[in-house]
């Protein structure tokens, strides 16, 4: 008779476990590129996530969502009140965005994928679009105009200043998660590059070259004002529960995120500005 009661109570345990899990909306997302930035500790300025896709679906639903860019171009002037401010480009070609997930029975799978042709994310003071007349020189002194000639002749500062370069070709950001209920979830993440090169002032000396698949939260760069890190995963843990304790039956935090490329700046020197924030390059999601 114990027996029995307790194999009855299993399978309510069980059945509990597989509506709520089921109940429980599966999701993904991925994009682009992201950026929140202030500079000289003023107010934020931001690049909403690009091409972003989502979705989201519960029991017996399934989704796909992709996008596509042929080119995306994009700029944010980090002091948008200065004639010349440090300014965050964005170039990327053929880019793709996806987010794809089903969610049975007891059986629940999503993903989300970022990936890019060719791309360049840069921190740079854009090209000079005034260039100063000569001096002006009397008629009557030969000198004066030769002055005046050497003064027009000198050459002018660089045209296009980087404090940071992030080139890259074939990105690709994944995040996956699945669940056979009422087992434990799986969860991982993965990014990969045909090529990327990391360069400028706040890189080092010497430009930085990856390809293939990344290791999961490889930092390259890390000092007191400047953070990068290629596969930056974030996959939250549930808390261990101790024998003979309460414990939830159910997780509640399942969850994977993964980040190409993280940039993080605090207090960085940026072409003569302080500027702290972040900036993601392929970001992709899954998870209920």
């Amino acid at each position: 008779m114990k027996h029995s009661l307790r194999f009855v109570g299993e399978i309510a345990m069980l059945a509990v476990a597989m509506a709520t899990s089921s109940a429980m909306a599966a999701q993904s997302s991925a994009y682009v590129v992201s950026a929140e930035l202030s500079t000289d500790h003023g107010s934020p300025v931001q690049m909403a996530p690009q091409l972003e896709t989502s979705g989201r679906t519960t029991l017996g639903q399934t989704y796909s969502k992709p996008l596509h860019a042929a080119m995306i171009s994009k700029s944010l002037m980090l002091l948008p009140a200065l004639p010349r401010s440090p300014v965050l480009t964005v170039l990327e070609l053929q880019s793709n965005t996806l987010a794809a997930g089903s969610n049975g029975v007891d059986t629940i799978n999503t993903s989300g994928t970022s990936h890019a042709g060719s791309g360049t994310i840069a921190l740079i003071f854009p090209p000079r679009i005034i260039i100063d007349p000569p001096l002006p020189a009397p008629a009557s002194s030969a000198s004066a105009v030769d002055d005046a000639k050497s003064v027009h002749a000198q050459p002018l500062p660089p045209l296009d200043v980087a404090a940071l370069r992030v080139q890259f070709n074939k990105l690709k950001a994944a995040a996956q998660y699945s669940q056979v209920i009422p087992g434990p979830s799986q969860r991982s993440g993965s990014t990969s590059f045909g090529s990327l090169v990391l360069s400028g002032p706040l890189v080092g000396v010497k430009p930085l070259t990856f390809s293939g698949e990344i290791k999961a939260n490889t930092v390259v760069v890390d000092s007191p004002t400047v953070k990068i890190t290629l596969n930056a995963q974030t996959i939250p843990q549930n808390p261990v529960c101790d024998p003979g304790k309460p414990c939830p039956l159910f997780r509640v935090l399942e969850t994977v995120e993964t980040k190409a490329v993280f940039v993080e700046l605090t207090n960085a020197a940026v072409l003569g500005h302080q500027v702290s924030g972040n900036i993601v390059i392929g970001e992709a999601e899954a998870g209920q």
